[in-house]
């Protein structure tokens, strides 16, 4: 088969949780000898089309920098046109759309190839922690609306939800076109083997216990409220590091490093907490973390359910993280991970104490998070979905 993957941004550098689903899965997709093509939005500096690891990429080059949104109603108008283009000049079989936002895929339809788009996230949800003017606030609103899913449906042929709590929010005749193939999970790149002795070293905190809020510093993700948890975990246990990560991709994220660094310095707490950039081998850093953090405030801007979350599983790690999107669907509480309501800075410090204090529930808490990822989000299982939906759309 020959297959389009198309998203906004699904080229590297793989630090995002759609980027790095699509590029897992072109990667399996090729792995069983089907010729791969992404379209994506790319820099103006840009070649439009280059060949990583045997993978096609041609790029729309409306954006000077890699943030999130720079360009992106740009890459979705000549969209329509450059699928359509791809699709004949290549001969393409499948385009298969990703985003969080069922307008993106839209741009599928004049496509004569059959059509698939994957939904990362529930329709029809709000934030209060979007940084963003009014008409960007509301454009976004109307891209995740159940009306914007309708002319969607009408566009592909097949609507894939990550989740069930995603398809819950589709409206009933875009239902009927639905499915549900689970995020997937490379669970041999990210194993409880892996130690990250390499990075304690390299950070001087061998005889630390670490803990990491992963994700990065968009203000939808917790960061403030991590910091006060930190603050008061210092006054209890001295022997403690803190990490964050930035990624560099938010449009706001010199403001937002600004005011992280200086709540830090407010709080005294410079010397407890390091601020991480981008990491190639990212399973050998979070293989270094003793609890991993996810203490997100909503899930407007973000995959129902986070990669890193399963990924941190899949090396082992007891995680805990607040109830949004559907992390409670996956997570089952004091089972494979700890449930803290967003926002809740008590309930969040509460559970790293307990799991500071108690290593042998945190070992157990670590084996069925492995578990939980192995039997259901492994891709050698969701690309077996994948290629099983394409051949029965093409049949």
């Amino acid at each position: 088969m020959k297959i389009l993957l198309y998203g906004l941004n699904i080229n590297p550098p793989w630090i995002e949780g759609i980027r790095n689903s699509v590029w897992n899965l072109a990667k399996n997709l090729k792995r069983e000898n089907n010729t791969v093509y992404i379209l994506t939005k790319g820099l103006l500096k840009d070649k439009k089309i280059n060949n990583i690891k045997g993978i096609n990429f041609i790029k729309i080059p409306v954006a000077r920098s890699n943030s999130y949104n720079e360009g992106s109603l740009s890459f979705f108008i000549k969209s329509f046109r450059e699928i359509r283009k791809i699709t004949n000049r290549y001969k393409i079989d499948i385009v298969h759309g990703h985003s969080s936002y069922p307008l993106i895929g839209i741009a599928e339809k004049f496509s004569d190839a059959s059509k698939i788009f994957t939904l990362y996230s529930k329709l029809n949800t709000t934030s209060k922690n979007l940084e963003y003017n009014i008409f960007m606030k509301y454009f976004l609103s109307i891209a995740k609306s159940g009306f914007t899913a309708k002319i969607l449906s009408k566009s592909v042929n097949k609507v894939i939800c990550l989740t069930k709590g995603i398809y819950d929010t589709l409206p009933g005749k875009v239902k009927e076109k639905s499915s549900i193939i689970p995020l997937g999970v490379d669970v041999n790149r990210f194993n409880p083997s892996l130690t990250g002795e390499y990075f304690k070293k390299k950070n001087h905190v061998e005889n630390k216990k670490l803990i990491f809020m992963v994700g990065d510093i968009t203000p939808w993700k917790g960061s403030e409220n991590f910091i006060l948890v930190a603050k008061r975990i210092i006054k209890q246990k001295k022997n403690v590091k803190f990490f964050l990560f930035s990624k560099g991709t938010y449009e706001y994220e010199k403001r937002r490093l600004l005011k992280i660094k200086g709540l830090l310095k407010e709080m005294d707490l410079q010397k407890h907490f390091t601020i991480l950039g981008r990491y190639k081998e990212i399973e050998n850093v979070y293989a270094a973390s003793d609890i991993s953090v996810f203490p997100y405030l909503d899930a407007f801007a973000l995959m129902s359910i986070p990669l890193s979350l399963l990924e941190n599983m899949a090396l082992g790690k007891p995680v805990i993280a607040t109830r949004v999107g559907d992390i409670n669907n996956i997570i089952t509480n004091d089972d494979n991970g700890f449930l803290v309501s967003p926002g809740s800075v008590d309930e969040l410090a509460e559970k790293i104490l307990y799991l500071l204090d108690n290593e042998n529930e945190a070992k157990r808490i670590g084996f069925n998070a492995r578990k939980t990822v192995e039997i259901n989000y492994s891709w050698d299982n969701i690309s077996k979905k994948y290629l099983s939906l394409y051949s029965s759309l093409l049949a």
